[in-house]
């Protein structure tokens, strides 16, 4: 748990709306913050917490500073049948799948490289700000009413809060802040399902006019064709692309290695480029 100390750094709460619209909330905030975002050290995201199922707890935005493996190994140790606070664990505490006197971690953790997703973490990652991004994971009631209530699990989501808690509490401790650094792209836990990899990031904001792009990822095929960050995709391997539907289906009809023409809208410019995707890896 965080100590009842006063931090010493800001922190801001902020819950951001129109995130299924394209980040709308936290791309305003990025652009009109209420501390100057030179000195927002880090982000951290916690986005559909709430369904914890048997300690699977996702983690993405790991490669965009140095630091965070450190913090997060630090605040997730193997307990063994004595753990070093002084609270004795039975072996009808461990896990059904846990043999009795091994060692288990309070989470299992899928982590992932990259500091791009779909949730407001994003946003950030563009400013080049540091981002931990925290989730527990699909579920078949996502975005719809059958989501209700009865059906968070309130014991694991108040575990995450403190685990989110405590790598807050050595962020507040180091002296300096957080390296930043450009993550690789991992899709580990969060599989496009597409042969061809291209580096676009989109904006998911629903639009009639062609694919506006958030952001293209270095050294991409993407970046080699020329394409960048607020560019609007019309049409892509003999496709019109009017919203993120058409750019999904003409990008599951490319092969890797074969060149494609894309023509973009960019500014009052119309352009065409040609990109050659990479192989999914």
């Amino acid at each position: 748990m965080l100590s009842s100390q006063k931090p010493r750094r800001t922190i801001v709460f902020i819950a951001f709306s129109g995130e299924e619209e394209g980040l709308i909330g936290s791309s305003y905030y990025v652009n009109h913050p209420i501390v100057p975002l030179a000195n927002t050290i880090a982000m951290i995201n916690m986005d559909m917490i709430g369904r914890l199922k048997e300690k699977s707890l996702i983690i993405g935005g790991v490669g965009t500073a140095q630091e965070w493996r450190g913090w997060i190994d630090q605040e997730n140790p193997p307990v063994g049948m004595t753990q070093t606070i002084g609270m004795k664990t039975t072996s009808d505490d461990m896990p059904p799948h846990q043999p009795a006197g091994s060692a288990f971690k309070e989470f299992e953790l899928t982590l992932n490289e990259d500091g791009y997703g779909p949730s407001d973490h994003s946003s950030f990652y563009t400013k080049q700000v540091p981002v931990l991004f925290f989730w527990t994971g699909t579920h078949n009631d996502y975005h719809k009413p059958s989501d209700t209530a009865d059906k968070i699990n309130y014991e694991g989501e108040a575990r995450i809060v403190d685990f989110v808690g405590r790598i807050i509490r050595d962020l507040d401790r180091s002296d300096k802040r957080p390296t930043y650094a450009v993550a690789k792209s991992d899709s580990q836990g969060r599989s496009t399902g597409f042969r061809v990899y291209l580096g676009t990031i989109p904006n998911y904001a629903e639009a009639n006019d062609g694919l506006k792009l958030d952001g293209v990822r270095d050294d991409s095929p993407a970046s080699k064709a020329g394409l960048k960050a607020g560019d609007r995709i019309v049409k892509m391997a003999g496709h019109e692309v009017k919203n993120v539907y058409d750019y999904t289906y003409a990008l599951g009809e490319m092969k890797a290695g074969q060149e494609y023409e894309v023509e973009i809208v960019r500014g009052s410019e119309h352009l065409t480029l040609r990109i050659t995707p990479a192989a999914r890896k």
